[in-house]
């Protein structure tokens, strides 16, 4: 009697915890700050080249090293919590986001920024992959309002994120880029939202290093060549990248219920998916790379930069819960692909216009198609992906997603010296571009 009792209250409970009000702002709040470790970043890149004494391609290893460790501690922390649930994830994220930020604040050379970074990074990917299986574990009927908040939410996150980093810069470029540990003031109100250890089955944890070294090698073979690398170097880390997602791709056919899941990986919605974010994602690093130095150059500081974006807050914020709506009347394909050409075609305009309104422009339209890739293609995954399997799903778009961002990061630094701004730009633009081409032929 007593132990029927007891399940019927842990029901009780875990139903009043789904329909915890406010879930969409919740998670959106302990989403955030992971936004913070990009454009944040990206304001204080100037301060941080003056005192590291490094150059335009060696800063972005800053962007591009987050970006690494975001999606490898994404698609580790989605694994875990289709085995373990959600609530075993935050003690370790915490960890992590607390000796990364330990490492940037006191940092005095870029190596030591760089492995910060990865450490923050591998933090708030495991948060941000919590945080939308959090999400996608809620009914169907909460869902679609619970995203449109988290959308909004991210967004107004994203466009905040220069101002934050400015303001945080006047301090120390060593804060600013420590930011994404304030993830950790948001645990106690999604605490309520996780879900308590299962049985606990072992994890693929060579799978998980082989992801991380295939993930780190592709971006590592971008940045080498950005920064005109010897042909031997370039090479070598091509094949070795190479050879890893063979044995990768050979393990996951033979372990399906691995670390890397075959049938994801082989889902025609899943490579388009990861194509749309990455796409998106790349565009929007590099204009979060590019507007920095090119403001900076107008006589722009930190604090100005940060004011100068920061309407985009509304507008982004408004563009993404305008998506959400529009997304349940019509294919979220046709809203995917019009927040994608909307950043090309800004991006374009800012490579012919330089100046503040185009950065402006471009910035806001990278932070709302962001927010809008986000927030669909995780529906994307809901709705796909199958239950037992969705943290995982979720994980290795999230990955996909930032491999991209890093890469327009280093694509834009590669072209910025030997073609200029508007070279870099135009190219860049290129990418969500291909998103707008991919997300069309996403089937619902």
């Amino acid at each position: 009697m007593n132990g029927t009792i007891g399940v019927a209250r842990r029901t009780v409970r875990s139903r009043s915890e789904v329909h915890a009000p406010g879930a969409g702002l919740r998670l959106g709040v302990l989403y955030g700050p992971a936004v913070y470790g990009v454009s944040a970043a990206a304001v204080a890149l100037p301060d941080a080249a003056q005192d590291l004494h490094a150059s335009g391609p060696m800063l972005a290893w800053i962007l591009t090293a987050y970006a690494v460790g975001i999606g490898v501690g994404a698609v580790t922390a989605g694994r875990i919590t289709d085995l373990w649930g959600s609530r075993q994830v935050l003690p370790i994220a915490v960890t992590l986001l607390t000796a990364g930020a330990l490492a940037c604040a006191f940092a005095s050379n870029l190596a030591v920024v760089v492995t910060g970074r990865i450490l923050l990074a591998v933090g708030s990917g495991a948060i941000q992959a919590t945080a939308l299986a959090m999400a996608a574990r809620l009914p169907a009927s909460q869902r679609p309002k619970v995203l449109a908040r988290f959308g909004a939410c991210l967004a107004a996150f994203s466009a905040t994120a220069p101002l934050a980093g400015a303001v945080a810069t006047a301090w120390s470029w060593q804060v600013a880029l420590a930011l994404p540990v304030l993830s950790i003031a948001a645990i106690p109100l999604c605490w309520p939202l996780t879900t308590p250890r299962r049985h606990r089955k072992p994890l693929d944890w060579s799978g998980a290093a082989l992801l991380a070294v295939a993930a780190a090698g592709l971006l590592l073979t971008v940045q080498t060549a950005a920064q005109h690398a010897s042909a031997v170097t370039i090479t070598a880390t091509a094949a070795t990248t190479a050879a890893t997602v063979l044995i990768l791709t050979i393990r996951s056919r033979r372990q399906p219920g691995g670390f890397v899941l075959d049938g994801v990986l082989s889902a025609a919605w899943f490579r388009r998916a990861a194509l749309t974010g990455a796409g998106v994602y790349g565009g929007m690093f590099a204009i979060l790379y590019a507007a920095p130095h090119l403001l900076t150059k107008l006589g722009y500081d930190t604090k100005h930069i940060g004011l100068l974006l920061l309407p985009g807050a509304a507008v982004g914020a408004a563009l993404a819960r305008g998506a959400a709506a529009t997304a349940r009347r019509i294919p979220a394909r046709y809203v995917l692909s019009g927040a994608s050409l909307l950043c090309a075609g800004t991006l374009c305009y800012a490579a012919v216009d330089p100046g503040p309104i185009g950065v402006a422009a471009a910035a806001t339209a990278a932070f709302a198609a962001s927010a809008i890739a986000q927030m669909l293609l995780t529906a994307e995954a809901t709705k796909h992906a199958p239950s037992s399997r969705r943290g995982g799903a979720i994980g290795l778009l999230t990955l996909a997603t930032f491999v991209g961002g890093g890469g327009g990061t280093a694509l834009c630094a590669a072209l910025w010296q030997p073609w200029g701004p508007a070279v870099a730009l135009a190219l860049a633009a290129l990418l969500p571009a291909a998103a707008a081409a991919v997300a069309w032929r996403l089937r619902s």
